[in-house]
């Protein structure tokens, strides 16, 4: 996979790049989003990276609870598969 980075090189200096360990894994948004920000918070922006960190945290905490109390359909591993593959089918072509 190519090491352009367009906006910055807040990724380039990793072996792996978010980007290619999300797609290989199969990663939601969710996990996807996290490690971008963990990934570059130091060299990127900071505090504020860390605060989205926490806002994604906090959201799929509150969707965890909801799903408990059955107020949404357990087929989020579904939905989060067909995310994965239609972010593979977009980076494709």
């Amino acid at each position: 996979m190519s090491k352009k980075q367009i906006g910055g090189s807040h990724y380039k200096k990793y072996v792996i790049e978010p980007w290619t360990f999300i797609r290989e894994n199969l990663l939601n948004p969710f996990q996807a989003n996290v490690i971008r920000y963990v990934v570059r918070y130091q060299d990127k922006n900071g505090i504020e990276d860390l605060q989205k960190i926490i806002h994604y945290c906090e959201m799929e905490i509150e969707l965890i609870k909801r799903k408990k109390k059955k107020e949404l359909p357990d087929d989020s591993h579904q939905k989060e598969e067909e995310w994965a593959q239609m972010i593979a089918q977009m980076q494709d072509s």
